[in-house]
């Protein structure tokens, strides 16, 4: 099983100058989630981009700085679904 796109990206931009690479990972993980039209599917889309980056984390140890802060947004949208559901 492949990783998502938006997860391939990080792996990239892991070894990357990190204020940039952050940009761009979050941009990429926007643009991915705003492809899903429905509450529900963005959220199972959060939750897919998590479990990739799960695995890339024990993949390529040496992101994992950048992962945590990447995990981190996507739990901030996941937040902002969850009260937009409310």
């Amino acid at each position: 099983m492949s990783l998502s796109e938006p997860v391939e990206l990080v792996r990239r931009l892991g070894s990357a100058p990190r204020v940039g690479a952050i940009v761009l990972a979050k941009q990429a993980i926007d643009t991915y989630v705003a492809g899903y039209t429905q509450m529900d599917d963005r959220g199972i889309a959060l939750d897919i981009l998590l479990r990739d980056l799960a695995r890339l984390r024990f993949q390529a140890p040496e992101f994992d700085a950048f992962i945590s802060e990447i995990e981190s947004y996507i739990d901030l949208l996941h937040r902002h679904l969850s009260r937009q559901a409310a």
